[in-house]
């Protein structure tokens, strides 16, 4: 509630709604950070995690990643997202923890449109006098690749006698 005292000046019946009532346009925020709960700059979502990245270094950096977690340790470069945290605070770890704790990791081999790469290896499971060469995403781990579909023919299959490959 708003009442006028004896000076015709409003007064209100809690600090928050002074602010907002009397420094609503207020561009410092100077009313509000002297609430006993001030509100933050940055915008929370549930569960206490916020909108802005920051990296993590509580933990090792060549295991660390970025954290959106609230609130956020004063001193910290802060992104807008997760990709941008990871480049600018993490663009040399060789581990790629960062970028592997993201919603849609990059993959190690460059990718093709539709799921192929730029690696052809050898089809183990399929019987070999009827496999080929395959350049699918992802390479399976421990296959030898070759740059062409021929260079892993020769390579892998010199010796079928059913020229399948």
């Amino acid at each position: 509630d708003t009442q006028l005292d004896c000076c015709s000046r409003p007064t209100y019946d809690t600090h928050l709604e002074c602010c907002k009532g009397a420094y609503g346009g207020q561009s410092s925020g100077k009313c509000l950070s002297e609430l006993a709960s001030p509100p933050t700059t940055s915008p929370t979502m549930a569960g206490g995690v916020g909108l802005l990245w920051y990296p993590d270094y509580d933990t090792a950096w060549s295991e660390a990643g970025c954290k959106a977690d609230l609130p956020v340790p004063s001193g910290r470069p802060n992104y807008d997202t997760q990709l941008e945290c990871c480049k600018g605070s993490y663009a040399g770890q060789t581990s790629g923890k960062c970028l592997s704790e993201l919603a849609s990791p990059p993959t190690t081999s460059p990718t093709i449109a539709g799921g192929i790469g730029d690696k052809w290896y050898p089809d183990y499971d399929t019987a070999w006098s009827e496999a080929g060469c395959k350049a699918d995403l992802p390479v399976p781990s421990g296959r030898p690749n070759y740059d062409t579909q021929l260079e892993c023919c020769k390579g892998s299959y010199a010796g079928q006698t059913s020229g399948k490959c």
